[in-house]
């Protein structure tokens, strides 16, 4: 059954990077005729300060805090909505974040997640993002894009598809044909090279990228596909694909999967995907993989 989506969902928690999301979703919510919904979750710590207070004290407190993000929230949303002249709903609430953006997106049947990484996302290492934004991308059923950089083109001249032998290649490549005719984009898949001396591997990436090529191509998109090596200046394959999009010149979307081949983990984000959200430069795109199985592009 073909889900009716509502809204898109734009996470805030007021910093530099969470408004540069809510401006980067301007474009999409014209190009799906949705409305934004401006999101923001007052974070429920347990030892909250709220706590010194009898109970009665304690709500109004409460009610005063929330009240000035409300305000804030607001004027946000309004001052973004006369800009943008699109419907932006403020809501605040109260919680877990991660939980809240997650029931949020469901009860609001949003077609987007799209997030500002602040320095919440850092985690124990450079590469790593943090609890919030990695607990959204994992779970959401709807399509999470990050934003870790100011980005100013408005649209969306390619998207970056990279490709490996995992078993949900052929949903990778359908969901970037979605996208891509929503954008009016053209797509730009790419295949790392990690052992060549594998020459066995190699040929499967290269048969892969050709049939890939192909589907598109059939779909009426402009497609593009390239092996490009990782090399000893390039410590890892995220990093090669990053360099990659960075010498393009006209990559405005990475589009991953964040659920490894093995499956072993139900919610898993790979070193690479985590590597790929963390340090690009452009929005990406996470899509956790509705179907597992062996998928090939054969007709």
């Amino acid at each position: 059954m073909k889900r009716n989506f509502n809204t898109i969902l734009v996470t805030t928690d007021f910093s530099e990077k969470s408004l540069i999301a809510l401006e980067e979703s301007f474009n999409l919510a014209r190009l799906t005729g949705l409305d934004i919904t401006l999101f923001h979750v007052i974070r429920d710590s347990g030892h909250s300060i709220f706590s010194m207070f009898d109970s009665e004290k304690s709500n109004s407190l409460k009610k005063e805090y929330e009240g000035r993000f409300r305000k804030e929230l607001i004027k946000i949303a309004e001052d973004a909505g006369k800009r943008s002249g699109i419907t932006i709903n403020p809501v605040v609430s109260s919680g877990k974040e991660y939980d809240k953006i997650l029931k949020a997106s469901e009860l609001l049947e949003s077609k987007f997640i799209v997030m500002g990484l602040n320095g919440e996302s850092i985690a124990s290492g450079k590469n790593m993002i943090g609890s919030v934004s990695g607990r959204v991308i994992r779970r959401a059923k709807c399509p999470v894009i990050t934003i870790n950089n100011k980005h100013t083109y408005d649209g969306c001249r390619s998207i970056l598809l990279p490709l490996d032998l995992t078993v949900e290649t052929r949903q990778k490549v359908s969901n970037a044909i979605e996208i891509a005719k929503l954008f009016g984009s053209s797509i730009k898949i790419v295949s790392v090279i990690v052992s060549p001396d594998d020459k066995n591997i190699t040929a499967q990436l290269e048969h892969q990228l050709k049939q890939a090529k192909a589907f598109v191509k059939e779909s009426g998109v402009q497609c593009a596909a390239e092996l490009i090596p990782k090399t000893d200046e390039h410590k890892s394959p995220a990093c090669s694909i990053l360099n990659y999009a960075d010498k393009q010149g006209d990559v405005d979307l990475i589009m991953i999967m964040t659920q490894q081949e093995t499956g072993l983990f139900e919610f898993f984000i790979g070193s690479s995907a985590q590597e790929i959200i963390r340090r690009a430069r452009v929005p990406v795109m996470s899509i956790i993989p509705k179907e597992l199985g062996f998928i090939t592009f054969a007709h």
